[in-house]
């Protein structure tokens, strides 16, 4: 396999990851701290249900966009990059999912979920101990500069705006899914992945009527 690592993975692929893994570890440290302590208010547990299914949902669709639209376009450009291995990372991670999901329908920001929550944490530590190496491998092994000299850079940017329109069964409504990424990153990288959208709906329509449908994650994502 090719060792070299490129350092120019493209932009939207390493803010996903990024805003994958503040979920994984903000789930597993409020799962942790509810189950131990309780949620402080009926309003919060609700809050973090809505976070929690958002993010599988998120993770589902990521893993389902690679599957279906990068892999098969990566496939002969990266013959070096080990889709096998990812692929079998994937189904690995969505057995998980599968297992998370169940638990999360018990979830309804009630007092004695402790058990509920406890499951959560567990199945969010097994996700978040796969997940580093894997986005290391996408992270070094995909290159723009690369892609945009084997294929041009109208064929990749078709591939990438196809990459961020995938929505399959699962996935979380833009209204909850859109404003997730955004805020689970820093101010900075939110710009910047915001830039990758259409105006209307980063700057006008998550802070404004989509923020009914997202505003009960708010204690758990930045400012």
């Amino acid at each position: 396999m090719n060792t070299s690592k490129p350092s120019d993975p493209p932009i939207a692929l390493v803010l996903i990851h990024r805003a994958i893994s503040r979920g994984l570890s903000t789930g597993i440290h409020y799962a942790q701290s509810f189950a131990r302590e309780g949620y402080p208010d009926r309003a919060t547990g609700v809050g973090f249900a809505l976070y929690l299914r958002t993010l599988a949902g998120i993770l589902h669709q990521h893993h389902s966009a690679e599957d279906e639209i990068a892999f098969p376009f990566l496939r002969e450009l990266l013959p070096d990059l080990p889709f096998g291995a990812l692929i079998a990372e994937h189904e690995q991670m969505e057995e998980i999912l599968e297992e998370l999901s169940s638990t999360l329908d018990e979830l309804h920001g009630n007092a004695g979920e402790e058990r509920a929550l406890e499951a959560v944490s567990s199945s969010l530590a097994r996700l978040d101990a796969l997940w580093p190496a894997h986005i290391a491998v996408e992270e070094t092994g995909i290159s723009v500069k690369a892609l945009e000299a084997s294929v041009g850079a109208k064929a990749l940017g078709s591939w990438l705006a196809e990459m961020g329109q995938h929505r399959p069964e699962g996935a979380p409504p833009d209204p909850v899914g859109i404003p997730f990424v955004l805020y689970n990153l820093p101010e900075q990288e939110r710009a910047i992945m915001g830039g990758q959208m259409p105006p209307a709906v980063s700057q006008e329509l998550v802070p404004g009527p989509w923020k009914e449908h997202w505003g009960p994650m708010e204690p758990f994502l930045l400012d």
